[in-house]
């Protein structure tokens, strides 16, 4: 989208990927970057309309990545053309916390061609979301307690500085964060897919999300089936260093990005996972608690989007 700011034009997202995180939005972003008619810069989660104008101060363990410069964020779409489609991936735009906030730089930002902007959620049962974020985030060295401990503080540690996505439960209650962008844009500009759609039927969400985005859907990208992002911890330190050493921190990977094709890296770096790491379980007592606490947010996503959620709770 064209947008004109101090006289300048300035190619800015014609959507977004708002969330949720862990529900498989890296790789509907992956899937949706292959279509010709589409733009979706390298940089996943540059999160910039969540803290556009603010300071951000919970940083702890260690810092938040986010781009605040606005060129900096312009930069991301210089390589597109504009016959594409653009669109960037950011689960920040769906935190609870946040949504008000990203909702008002948005709309500050795109005045009047706001109302032309098209968000996608893909929504995940929140207690595997939870877990799985859980899992994430020990791997990544940003969360050290137990899984109960963890999901049980998280409000304290946000006031003491620490991270907004240690707030295990505020942030996996999704349901007002939906409503929050269909009272702000429409509801025929927010499509909602479940995780399960992508995992049992993409080609069915992509046809659709291809007609949402008014693009050709009859394109099937090549990496399609290829699961990005997939939670895990390490089997020992090695087994993690041979991993960031191939996959994260690889000092090949531009010339890698040359010559293979995307479904290529991307089914080697799930397969490296897929050795590499391993996933632990949720204690049952564990599971039942966070049923009790997600009962009421699952029921209120169930009537939004008119879909039957109640496998979730069982």
């Amino acid at each position: 989208m064209i947008v004109s700011i101090n006289g300048k034009r300035i190619k800015l997202p014609d959507f977004f990927i708002v969330g949720a995180g862990k529900s498989g939005t890296t790789s509907l972003a992956k899937y949706l970057s292959e279509h010709p008619q589409i733009y979706i810069p390298d940089l996943k989660e540059p999160q910039f309309f969540s803290f556009y104008n603010c300071e951000y101060n919970n940083n702890r363990p260690k810092p938040f990545l986010y781009i605040r410069d606005f060129d900096d964020y312009v930069s991301l779409f210089i390589e597109s053309s504009e016959e594409q489609k653009l669109g960037e991936a950011s689960t920040s735009y769906s935190i609870p916390y946040m949504v008000d906030k990203t909702i008002h730089n948005m709309k500050s930002v795109y005045g009047d061609l706001a109302e032309n902007l098209k968000f996608i959620f893909i929504i995940r049962n929140p207690i595997e979301r939870i877990f799985s974020a859980y899992i994430m985030y020990v791997d990544i060295g940003i969360e050290d307690l137990s899984f109960e401990k963890a999901i049980l503080s998280g409000i304290e540690r946000i006031k003491k500085g620490y991270r907004l996505e240690l707030n295990y439960i505020d942030n996996n209650k999704i349901s007002e964060s939906i409503e929050a962008y269909i009272k702000s844009f429409g509801k025929p500009k927010v499509r909602i897919y479940l995780y399960e759609d992508l995992k049992e039927r993409p080609l069915w969400l992509l046809r659709d999300l291809f007609e949402f985005l008014e693009v050709d859907p009859n394109f099937v990208p090549s990496n399609l089936g290829v699961a990005y992002n997939i939670s895990g911890i390490p089997k020992s330190p090695v087994h993690k260093v041979i991993y960031n050493v191939t996959v994260r921190y690889n000092p090949l990977k531009p010339i890698i990005k040359k010559i293979l094709p995307e479904h290529a890296k991307g089914k080697v770096a799930q397969y490296l996972k897929k050795i590499l790491y391993t996933k632990p379980q949720m204690s049952p007592e564990v599971r039942e608690k966070l049923k009790e606490i997600f009962k009421e947010d699952i029921l209120k996503l169930q009537e939004l989007i008119g879909r039957d959620l109640s496998h979730w709770l069982k």
